[in-house]
């Protein structure tokens, strides 16, 4: 009952709203329409959804269902043969004639004295067989002149080719203490010592007490020095006594290295004690 007065409801309002209007125009026939429609549009979507959810299971069961099969690849053990490998050289065809079957020469020489004769090479002898000096078994063949024999012998092995020598730098400075003979002043190394003290002028240098550094140079093959140095705590010591070496123009015995002369390095240690 509930229903139907709903029914009733809804066409009784259906009919107020369109109460003195045109019920011929769409939006009367839609209103009444809608609940039918609605109802066939569910119905139609529930089919279609339906037909797509078949359509799968009817594909497959008209499918081949048989399963090719598979191969097998494995596992499979390998084992290594191993061969022996001929690693013997080959020798040339060239250097091993083939030995042919020969037959001596029938040729003579007039000699002085007769030697013993031997016997005459038969027809059997000569069939198939080359001249020669002497008859030998062999190979029949049909050559007039049997090959010369080739001798092989060992083969040769050519000399190791030495390294090119090295070309040493001739004006490489060689350390004085790796040298065969020191570079030497006239005199010696006192007599060297006692110039540079004579000439060494202490009162350009503004200090008292002693005083210290290094001398180091290079002594030319010519024996002349080069490269001078002198290294100290005090500057205005360093600088006269640069000035001291140079003032010398004593030349120096070079140094020399496996009897030759060569530039080399000299070192001496220079204190004085300035008052």
């Amino acid at each position: 009952m509930k229903d139907l007065s709903t029914f009733f409801v809804k066409d009784n309002l259906d009919e107020i709203v369109f109460s003195n209007r045109n019920k011929a125009y769409g939006a009367y026939a839609l209103r009444n329409e809608y609940s039918s429609q609605l109802t066939k549009a569910l119905f139609v979507g529930v089919a279609f959804f339906a037909s797509l959810s078949v359509i799968p299971l009817v594909v497959s069961a008209f499918q081949d269902k048989t399963v090719a099969p598979t191969e097998d690849f494995g596992p499979y053990e390998i084992t290594a043969i191993e061969e022996p490998i001929d690693v013997s050289k080959p020798i040339p065809a060239s250097t091993v004639p083939v030995k042919v079957k020969t037959v001596e020469s029938t040729s003579y020489t007039p000699v002085r004295e007769v030697k013993k004769n031997k016997p005459l090479p038969t027809d059997d002898d000569k069939k198939g067989a080359a001249l020669s000096s002497e008859t030998s078994a062999g190979e029949e063949t049909k050559l007039t002149v049997a090959p010369p024999a080739i001798k092989v012998g060992p083969p040769t092995v050519a000399p190791p080719i030495a390294p090119p020598a090295k070309i040493e730098d001739p004006n490489i400075v060689i350390d004085g203490a790796k040298v065969d003979v020191a570079a030497d002043f006239k005199g010696g190394i006192n007599a060297f010592r006692e110039k540079v003290a004579q000439n060494f002028d202490t009162e350009s240098v503004d200090r008292t007490g002693m005083v210290s550094g290094v001398i180091t140079f290079v002594v030319e093959k010519d024996g002349s020095i080069s490269n001078l140095k002198v290294t100290g705590a005090s500057s205005e010591f360093n600088s006269e006594a640069e000035r001291t070496v140079k003032a010398i123009k004593t030349k120096w015995t070079p140094a020399q290295l496996k009897g030759k002369t060569v530039r080399s390095s000299f070192r001496m240690p220079i204190s004085m004690k300035i008052e």
